[in-house]
């Protein structure tokens, strides 16, 4: 006599449903006192993402996780690698050597507004500069530093 697959399988998967109870202990709404929040959607590349740092060497920051304004940027494409400002999570340095350093940063509609004290043709002094994003670059607006829009060099 020749058992067919079909009824095994059918069996062991009602065997392997939870009870009623069970079942309500599982459910989002239930799930760790967070009633009514909806859990997540899951990343099906979160496998291919490096385990540390972001690729690059360093334990830095993953580019998703930076401000969108951290990089090299220049106001012409051909003046990357020659005459670009380069930004970090903490500061700014001009082409032609201004600094401004970060005190507060927040994330705003189409941008940033970052508090800093600059040094830019005299002392230092207090200014805010407005970080607004289009698709082809950054404009930068700022009493200490020109007014420039700024295209973001290639690593």
């Amino acid at each position: 006599m020749r058992l067919h697959p079909f009824p095994l399988l059918i069996l062991s998967l009602v065997a392997c449903r939870p009870e009623p109870a069970q079942e309500a202990e599982m459910e989002p709404e239930n799930a760790g006192g967070r009633a009514g929040q909806a859990l997540p959607e899951a990343d099906i590349n979160a496998s291919l993402e490096p385990i540390a740092g972001n690729g690059n060497g360093n334990n830095t920051a993953p580019d998703d996780e930076r401000p969108r304004f951290v990089g090299r940027w220049a106001t012409v494409r051909n003046l990357c690698g020659r005459q670009e400002w380069r930004v970090t999570e903490n500061e700014l340095r001009t082409a032609e050597g201004r600094v401004c350093r970060f005190i507060n940063v927040r994330e705003v509609d189409g941008g940033y507004d970052v508090a800093a004290r600059c040094t830019a043709d005299g002392p230092e002094r207090d200014d805010t500069l407005q970080m607004r994003f289009s698709s082809v670059g950054m404009m930068v607006e700022s009493e200490s530093l020109i007014t420039v829009g700024m295209f973001r060099c290639p690593d």
